[in-house]
């Protein structure tokens, strides 16, 4: 349980982060940090992505899983409402409206495939294992993914976030989120897959 309950935690303040200031370097040091706390309980994921991947490469259980993306997506929705609280506005999750849906999809697959395969290469390579530097990567690959693309797709890069925010206006009142929910489904999904698939090709387990 203390590994679900960790991803709920670090899930829960990443996305609070997001919600509450929405820099990039907020949000990338933010992971950093969260990744260094969680990583040695349940391996820091905070990605339904991240935990699909790492069930592809067989790094974790089904059962584990499926566990991790529900309380990820459990943090996300409290870190929602959270947000509301703290600050009285409703956290949205949405792209710019002015940019095409293929330039939407192209910076969430692309940027979730390079944190996916940014994940795999410095925590599961055999070369890299037990490394020191794996959050400042994973920190530094968000906020470059965040810098490139916020301003078209939004960077969210995560389903958790989208998930639980838009789960969250249940419970705060209507927002628009649910309209775009299925471009942080599609994009991210694609990108974690080409990764995964990357990832397995180069590096025969």
């Amino acid at each position: 349980m203390k590994n679900y309950l960790t991803e709920l935690f670090g899930t829960f303040f990443l996305v609070l982060i997001i919600g509450i200031n929405g820099n990039p370097l907020a949000i990338g040091f933010g992971l950093m940090v969260l990744i260094y706390l969680g990583f040695h309980v349940s391996g820091a994921h905070y990605n339904p992505i991240v935990t699909l991947a790492m069930l592809f490469r067989k790094e974790i259980s089904l059962l584990d899983s499926i566990n991790y993306i529900i309380f990820q997506i459990l943090g996300a929705v409290l870190a929602g409402s959270a947000v509301f609280f703290l600050t009285s506005v409703t956290m949205e999750v949405q792209p710019n409206l002015s940019a095409t849906v293929y330039q939407i999809l192209g910076y969430e697959i692309l940027f979730t495939y390079l944190y996916v395969y940014a994940f795999l290469t410095v925590t599961s390579h055999p070369k890299l294992k037990n490394n020191t530097f794996y959050g400042l990567v994973l920190g530094a690959t968000i906020m470059v993914g965040l810098f490139s693309s916020i301003q078209t797709s939004g960077g969210v890069f995560n389903p958790a976030t989208s998930v639980g925010v838009t789960l969250s206006h249940l419970f705060i009142g209507d927002g628009v989120s649910k309209y775009y929910l299925w471009y942080y489904l599609v994009g991210p999904a694609l990108g974690g897959l080409i990764a995964t698939a990357h990832y397995s090709l180069i590096n025969v387990k």
